[in-house]
């Protein structure tokens, strides 16, 4: 604890240094990128102290930890993570250094229950500051399925390792429908899964920007909110692909907005993602 204690006063130091050198105003654009590296290694410091008694797995790419009902399906979550790691890398052009680490929780109340969440939370994934967090696949995959076939195709570690490498390209600048519209392609060209949603001629309204860019984790419709995100992004994808993707990330990494890395790549504004009719306030 002393050594995170240490960390944290550093970068306090040099957070109150680089607004004594910058001034508020000019500082508050970049704050995101500027503040993004020592906080998310004060998260991961944190996150593996928390986890101090777990047990712990290695691959390649990936670090593993879990408790002792999972012993036998370490392996597993390794295997599809080290699977879908060139696939998921090659589509967004980065590779991280080091390796990822990945929480498995037993249940979706002990992944709900860091995050405060109810705990009827359905997620069965998350990835915050760093890190990816899982639930057993002993907690979801149904009898009647082949459990390494279900786990693979329609597990949340490809979708969550997407989050992940736009999270570290883009340094945190990004509004969360983008990020969520972007893993939802990733997770849909490589492994063929789609969240369950409705088609486009199925919806009557949709979402706008500000609700989207504001709200995306409030609005009272999760499921439009995330179909709408990925609508959006596959627009996009249609006018520049992949590569335009990670040009854009790369810009908004470097301290751009969406709007103008939108526009320096694509010619586009923000609006015109958006499908043609939104819903009211």
């Amino acid at each position: 604890m002393v050594y995170l204690e240490r960390i944290a006063v550093g970068t306090i130091c040099v957070a109150v240094l680089i607004l004594a050198t910058w001034g508020f105003p000019r500082l508050y654009g970049a704050l995101p990128i500027l503040t993004y590296k020592p906080l998310n290694t004060l998260a991961r410091y944190y996150t593996e102290w928390q986890t101090r008694g777990w047990l712990v797995s290695e691959s390649q790419h990936f670090r593993a930890k879990y408790l002792a009902p999972d012993v036998g399906i370490v392996d597993l979550v390794l295997d599809a993570a080290e699977e879908q790691y060139y696939p998921t890398t090659t589509l967004l052009g980065f590779q991280d250094s080091g390796k990822t680490l990945i929480l498995i929780y037993p249940d979706r109340q002990s992944l709900a229950q860091p995050f405060g969440w109810a705990n009827n939370e359905e997620a069965m994934g998350v990835y915050w500051a760093g890190v990816i967090r899982i639930v057993s696949p002993r907690d979801w995959v149904q009898p009647a399925e082949e459990f390494e076939i279900a786990f693979k195709t329609q597990g949340p570690v490809v979708h969550e390792l997407a989050h992940l490498l736009v999270d570290r390209l883009a340094k945190g600048n990004y509004p969360r429908w983008l990020t969520e519209g972007i893993a939802q392609q990733v997770e849909k060209q490589i492994t063929g899964y789609e969240l369950p949603g409705p088609e486009p001629e199925e919806i009557l309204a949709w979402y706008s920007l500000e609700e989207m860019d504001k709200s995306f984790d409030r609005l009272p419709d999760q499921t439009l909110a995330y179909r709408q995100s990925m609508i959006m992004v596959g627009r996009l994808l249609e006018k520049i692909g992949w590569e335009g993707i990670r040009e854009i990330l790369k810009l908004l990494g470097s301290g751009r907005s969406l709007e103008e890395a939108l526009y320096l790549v694509a010619g586009m504004r923000v609006e015109e993602l958006l499908p043609s009719f939104t819903l009211s306030p």
